[in-house]
């Protein structure tokens, strides 16, 4: 098999399995990969999975990848923030949400971190066509409000106001991508009254940033106001509906 010929038929997979390659080429031999892995024409990322080596990784490549080597999962928590733009700084490592067991890769693309989530709680992500390479298909990735939760499910040690403040989150990113609304339902669906409370102390310091404030006195205060109650009342519905 010459490279040339594989290549010009995988060219546009951001990552490519031992199983995709053998469905085009039958009878293929996979000591054929070993070798091309030594001359560097590629990369072996996680058992039968495998990409081109000088072919550009962006965001969205390493989104996909990772849903891709450890299935099933999303993307959540510190890189959901980051694609969010709730944290300032850029994430090392590509952190998602599984129904696995917790688990972690260091690969020639990069560092990927998974948490187990239980069954029941796996959801509330969206489907993203890759921009930069359509072909390859979609990654998931949490909505904004379910990175929220999923990162205060799986940190209970964030609790208290004081701990919220300490995070460097961006307010302002916050409040034009997340539904306060649909947060709500989310959590009265969950029925965790301990995540529904760390909720209300995370939504307090939002409240209170300056900036918040500002846009409160800009927008109309009914509507607004009328948000914050309908939030508060499932919250507190979630904290009391103990079963």
């Amino acid at each position: 098999m010459r490279f040339i010929a594989f290549q010009d038929v995988f060219r546009d997979y951001t990552i490519f399995s031992t199983n995709e390659v053998e469905k085009v080429f039958p009878g293929f031999d996979r000591k054929v990969l070993v070798a091309w892995q030594k001359k560097g024409y590629i990369q072996k990322i996680r058992n039968n999975w495998y990409r081109f080596a000088k072919r550009p990784l962006h965001d969205e490549d390493l989104f996909f990848i990772a849903n891709k080597i450890y299935h099933p999962s999303y993307v959540s928590l510190e890189s959901a923030f980051s694609y969010y733009q709730f944290i300032p700084e850029g994430v090392f490592r590509t952190t998602s949400i599984s129904t696995l067991k917790t688990a972690h890769f260091d690969t020639p693309a990069g560092y990927f971190q998974y948490r187990n989530m239980k069954p029941s709680l796996f959801w509330g992500y969206r489907l993203i066509r890759q921009r930069e390479n359509p072909l390859s298909g979609w990654h998931k990735i949490a909505s904004a409000e379910k990175a929220v939760i999923d990162f205060l499910y799986l940190n209970p040690q964030y609790e208290e106001e004081a701990d919220f403040e300490g995070l460097r989150f961006n307010w302002e990113a916050f409040s034009t991508r997340v539904d306060l609304e649909k947060m709500g339902r989310y959590l009265k669906y969950i029925q965790s009254p301990a995540l529904s409370n760390r909720m209300k102390n995370f939504l307090n310091v939002f409240h209170a940033q300056p900036a918040i404030l500002a846009i409160r006195k800009n927008l109309n205060m009914a509507l607004f106001e009328q948000r914050e109650i309908h939030l508060d009342v499932l919250c507190n519905e979630a904290i009391n509906n103990v079963h």
